[in-house]
């Protein structure tokens, strides 16, 4: 790892705040400790392998001074946490600041592995993804072939509706029938020698009630027929929705 970098920067540091003042000096000096402390701190972590306390120690250190050196180290430690924009951003950014670097041909080296390991990955995940769409729209096209185009689709409760009118129509003149008989055997088996007063009230009604139970029962009876034919022939085929997986996401056409 890269110590000089901060030695070397804190020189030219020191240099140039020299011309700024005692307190300007003072402040960038701590400035200088504190990354060299980070500096420090994060060369422990990564002998010790822990990577990550390494890198933000780094970034640290490289936030106080801005030493480009310290781009090296910060390239180095996400190269091995396979943090790959990251490393190859810092490697690119030391070469820039540092294009002399005694070590330009192993850097180079590795911003083309990296660049190829980017673009590899990119590859891959756009590969994944066309895989995952073309296997949603396959899925979708077995289940059209799988499921029926149509479905039947009844009257709905109107054919009963008239079926039930009807049986009570029926119901209603079979009485009315069954009455107006009643009136009128009543009136042909009266005793002999009776008055017509004494049975005309029956007499007329029971003509009207046996006339208007047949009246209702043709009536009933049209409508139970009716009925039935309606259900029987009143429904349709209806197209069933379809559901349809494509490079925009999932549509759903028909009626519900």
């Amino acid at each position: 790892m890269r110590f000089r970098g901060i030695v070397a920067f804190s020189l030219v540091a020191f240099a140039w705040v020299s011309h700024a003042g005692a307190q300007s000096s003072q402040r960038w000096d701590a400035r200088i400790s504190d990354a060299k402390k980070a500096f420090a701190d994060g060369s422990r972590a990564y002998e010790d392998g822990d990577f990550e306390a390494a890198l933000t120690s780094f970034e640290k250190a490289y936030e106080l001074t801005g030493s480009p050196d310290l781009l090296y180290n910060i390239a180095t430690v996400s190269d091995r946490m396979r943090l790959d924009e990251d490393a190859l951003r810092a490697y690119e950014g030391y070469l820039e600041a540092r294009p002399d670097s005694a070590d330009r041909e192993h850097v180079e080296s590795r911003i083309e592995v990296l660049r190829a390991s980017i673009e590899a990955r990119k590859r891959a995940e756009l590969d994944a993804e066309i895989e995952a769409r073309k296997a949603a729209v396959e899925a979708a096209a077995r289940i059209k072939a799988e499921r029926p185009l149509t479905r039947y689709v009844g009257p709905g409760p109107g054919p009963w509706i008239t079926i039930g009118a009807g049986g009570a129509a029926l119901v209603t003149g079979a009485i009315l029938v069954g009455l107006g008989q009643r009136d009128e055997n009543k009136v042909e088996s009266a005793p002999p020698g009776s008055s017509y007063s004494s049975v005309e009230e029956m007499a007329e009604r029971g003509p009207r009630r046996t006339k208007a139970g047949v009246a209702l029962m043709g009536i009933g009876g049209a409508a139970v027929i009716g009925g039935i034919i309606w259900q029987l022939t009143g429904g349709h085929e209806e197209a069933m929705p379809e559901v349809s997986i494509g490079p925009t996401g999932i549509s759903v056409r028909g009626t519900f």
